[in-house]
């Protein structure tokens, strides 16, 4: 019997539905969080053993309806997890999120560079477009670590904060990377109209302000604006679909228009997570988002662990372990400590200490956003006739494969005990 391609295709995705059902049972025998179970099955199933076939992987998490299930998921998943946002936690940190997500990626990009371009020969361009795809931290996996932990909330709330918000500057450093490499592309063009007129600079802080602001503004009155429709038409069980239809609009339409969706979808998530009435049907509505965003997360990480292929495995199995080990061992240190270092002087400014630091510093797990990003160079190179980006687009990707992989087993891993020794007096 011949299977076609397309049915084919339907067997890989239910076999990575019943695949990620086994995670929980794993993980809880082994008493380890589920994400590295996840990506470590993907790993086996998909380069080792060639269940999942890597260019599907690719496929559905890079391009499946144009976007792919990386991004809807991240949607999804962002969507579920910004109902718990504590706003007063946000706005009493905003000052050391803002100093983490500016400065700190700032030095991840250029010190994360120097490291790929010494290990190369690449030029340090290149080496700053691979830093600017890793600087962005991951709340998928994150949030769910943190849940197991007793961490105070003022780190575990700064920590989310970072990672819910630096998605925009890892695409401003990426464009710049891009821009100096390939000045005539179309890579980011609403950013580039603005850095002609105003600078590279002026450029680059209003396109901060502007990613930022304007979907933040937009998703806070959306999120407002459902509710008081609720409270007039009273959906009942419908709410989800009403929910998840306006996120969704959220997300494609900012996408088309060139503006990242994700504090629009951030801000409707934490107005409705705060300001609803808590009625049942709000509370299933939470309930149904928290199970299609457990999904979401366990589709995503065993993709991750599928996209390489073994010949790049064997190729870069090396350099992409060392290059992750400076990325989370040396780069995220020296980050944290001068950022939150600039933010901690002051007066009146609540402090972090060096045992949260150190902490702070050891929690950063690379995810969806860098997979997603780190196809752009090489695909940017190959329909532009890009000599650089052509010649170091697969090691870009390979690498920044690697750094999320092992980030976020490694860190899922660890976090747990180094929460326990250092806050060990909130924990007994």
């Amino acid at each position: 019997m011949i299977i076609s391609e397309i049915t084919y295709e339907y067997y890989e995705i239910s076999f990575i539905l019943i695949l990620a059902a086994f995670s929980i049972p794993i993980s809880r025998k082994a008493s380890i969080v589920y994400i590295p179970v996840l990506i470590v099955l993907g790993l086996i199933f998909g380069p080792i053993f060639g269940f999942v076939n890597h260019s599907f992987a690719i496929y559905l998490l890079s391009s499946f309806g144009t976007v792919g299930l990386g991004l809807l998921g991240l949607v999804i998943i962002l969507y579920f997890e910004s109902h718990n946002i504590n706003p007063r936690i946000l706005r009493k940190y905003l000052y050391k999120i803002a100093s983490l997500d500016t400065i700190g990626m700032v030095i991840t990009a250029v010190g994360a560079g120097l490291f790929f371009s010494m290990m190369t020969g690449a030029p340090f361009i290149i080496g700053f477009i691979f830093g600017a795809i890793i600087s962005p931290t991951d709340p998928a996996s994150l949030i769910p670590t943190f849940k197991k932990l007793n961490i105070r909330d003022d780190v575990s709330g700064t920590l989310i904060g970072e990672s819910l918000f630096n998605d925009p500057l890892g695409i401003i450093l990426l464009s710049i990377g891009i821009a100096i490499v390939a000045p005539g592309v179309s890579y980011s063009s609403f950013f580039m109209l603005l850095s002609s007129h105003i600078g590279v600079i002026l450029g680059s802080i209003s396109f901060l302000i502007l990613e930022i602001a304007i979907p933040a503004t937009i998703g806070i009155t959306l999120g407002f604006f459902i509710i008081i429709l609720n409270k007039y038409f009273n959906f009942e069980n419908l709410l989800v679909v009403l929910t998840l239809g306006v996120i969704l609009f959220e997300f494609t339409s900012m996408e088309a228009t060139g503006i990242t969706p994700f504090p629009a979808i951030i801000s409707t998530g934490a107005i409705i997570g705060n300001y609803s009435d808590k009625s049942i049907f709000w509370a299933r509505e939470k309930n149904f988002n928290e199970n299609l965003s457990f999904m979401a997360e366990s589709i995503i990480f065993i993709l991750m662990g599928s996209i390489l292929t073994r010949t790049q495995l064997l190729n870069y199995v090396i350099f992409g372990f060392i290059i992750s080990l400076l990325v989370i061992f040396i780069i995220r240190p020296v980050a944290v400590f001068i950022s939150i270092g600039i933010a901690n002087i002051g007066k009146n400014v609540i402090k972090f200490d060096n045992k949260t630091k150190v902490f702070m510093s050891l929690v950063g797990p690379r995810g969806i956003v860098p997979v997603v990003l780190s196809t752009i160079p090489f695909v940017i190179g190959t329909v532009n006739h890009v000599p650089l980006l052509i010649e170091y687009g697969t090691i870009i990707y390979a690498s920044v494969s690697f750094v999320v992989l092992i980030s976020i087993i490694l860190q899922t891993a660890y976090v747990p005990y180094i929460g326990r020794y250092l806050f060990r007096e909130k924990n007994e």
